[in-house]
């Protein structure tokens, strides 16, 4: 036991008496120092592990107030409602191929043998026509061809003496049928009064029936695809025959001349849509100008979000076996009627084209240049069988320029809006330069006034008559199919491929 001295036992027992008061005054001292340095950092880990929490409760929250989630209910779901999209789009598309079923009519002129067989490879239940029915349609088409003028109320002028031009066309033996044709014909009241409400330019009727005469038998594809353009020049027919409904001569006729209708290969453009060409013109930045830029040039602006592509120079034309002239036997040996289709173009290096030139398989000729997409831009064999713009619709292109009175062209244009066939007038043009385009058939007199040639009738031209050039493109379904809308092949349909 600790000794105390005696001098310091009064010291000590007045801390052991007081060492309670003694410690509550030395205590806080101590221990408050500490108790706030333990706050401190209790705090910080309680604000660290509040922040982790919350984290990951958003997170949680976040999956919690997701209306679908990628389990196995959530597929299921997302296939009904892609199936439920497909069928729509397949209905759609059904109900557009059937809607055109009137157009797909086959000419009963080639026997019902025919139509039974070619009904039968429309529905693939057989691969191609018999070799007799294929010589058939060779031999025949050509009376059905020879039925578009009258189709459309004019006179047939493929061939025999009106079609060598220098006549007037007339009703039977009224005057001004039959005889060359004089000034005073045209000036004529009684001649005026019997002139035929329209004439389709013979050369252009030349053409028509040229392109429909092969020196070979043909195969299924190319009858098909001549099938397909009858169609389209019927449909055209149609609306023309329409419009001059009533007319009681060529003085009060809508239309009085059909100088240039063409579809598929001869209507497609090497330069679609007429920029960079010599139809659309841009107006010339006088600044440019007066740095030395050309005026009136035609080229675009520069714009950096236009598409430039076809303005950077013309498409290679590829060649088509049934619109190759040489008729040979590699092309097939079919004639052709390219009086109104430009020559092919080779690409240049590094143009856009520059594979499209390259050699096809016969069969895949025949679909070179015969449809376009949905910017009019030609599509060859090769681009037909990847096109989405291709796959529920063929645009076939088409030029028609006819001689109409100003004041009815909103109608025509109307009426090819209105048409049970989608029409797609892309491009109008108002007395076209025939720099791009056959002949427009007008020839000068002496006297200054305007006539139009003699292959159009040799008649004078009415007060408000204007040039009508139109280019666009028909819409023709094709067989529907669930495979592009990634679905199975269809089971039990009977539509069959198209052309």
């Amino acid at each position: 036991m600790v000794q105390i001295p005696d001098s310091a036992k009064p010291y000590a027992d007045g801390l052991v008496k007081y060492h309670f008061w003694i410690l509550a005054a030395i205590v806080p001292f101590v221990l408050l120092p500490s108790v706030f340095s333990a706050n401190d950092s209790l705090r910080q880990r309680i604000s660290s592990q509040k922040s982790a929490i919350d984290s990951h409760v958003s997170a949680l929250r976040g999956i919690q107030n997701e209306p679908d989630h990628p389990n196995a209910a959530w597929v299921q779901q997302l296939d009904r409602r892609t199936t439920t999209i497909r069928d729509s789009i397949l209905q759609e598309w059904e109900r557009f191929w059937t809607s055109q079923q009137p157009l797909r009519v086959w000419p009963g002129e080639l026997g019902p043998d025919f139509l039974t067989e070619i009904e039968a490879v429309e529905q693939g239940r057989q691969e191609r026509l018999p070799s007799r029915l294929l010589q058939r349609y060779q031999n025949d088409i050509s009376r059905v061809v020879r039925k578009l003028p009258a189709r459309m109320g004019s006179k047939e002028l493929m061939s025999g003496a009106e079609a060598g031009g220098g006549l007037m066309p007339g009703r039977g033996g009224r005057p001004g049928a039959g005889r060359a044709v004089v000034e005073e014909d045209l000036d004529s009241p009684e001649a005026s009064l019997h002139l035929d409400p329209l004439v389709w330019r013979s050369e252009d009727q030349k053409r028509l029936l040229t392109s429909f005469t092969w020196l070979r038998e043909p195969s299924t594809t190319q009858v098909r695809l001549a099938q397909e353009e009858l169609w389209v020049y019927g449909l055209f027919c149609d609306t023309i025959r329409k419009l001059n409904d009533g007319a009681k001569g060529a003085f009060d006729a809508t239309i009085t001349s059909v100088e240039e209708l063409a579809v598929g290969y001869p209507a497609a453009e090497e330069v679609p849509g007429g920029q960079g060409g010599v139809r659309i013109m841009w107006k010339t930045d006088p600044k440019a100008t007066a740095m030395g830029g050309g005026e009136g040039d035609g080229m675009p602006p520069q714009d950096p979000g236009m598409d430039s592509g076809p303005t950077s120079g013309p498409l290679a034309r590829p060649s088509n076996p049934r619109f190759d002239p040489s008729g040979s036997e590699a092309s097939g040996g079919f004639t052709s009627g390219r009086g109104a289709v430009p020559p092919p173009v080779e690409a240049m290096p590094g143009e856009e084209g520059e594979e499209e030139s390259k050699p096809v398989a016969p069969e895949d000729g025949l679909r070179e240049w015969i449809y376009v997409d949905l910017k009019g831009r030609p599509l060859t064999a090769a681009a037909l069988k990847t096109a989405q713009d291709a796959t529920m619709v063929h645009l076939v292109p088409f030029t028609l320029r006819v001689v109409i009175d100003q004041r009815k062209v909103d109608r025509l244009l109307q009426d090819l809006a209105e048409n049970a066939i989608p029409i797609d007038v892309r491009q109008v043009r108002i007395n076209p330069s025939n720099q791009s385009g056959p002949q427009s058939g007008l020839m000068d007199l002496s006297d200054g006034a305007r006539f139009e040639g003699a292959e159009s009738g040799g008649r004078r031209k009415r007060p408000y008559d204007v040039t009508v050039e139109l280019r666009g493109s028909v819409g023709l379904a094709t067989p529907p199919d669930e495979k592009p809308l990634g679905g199975a092949a269809p089971g039990g349909d009977d539509q069959g491929e198209g052309p």
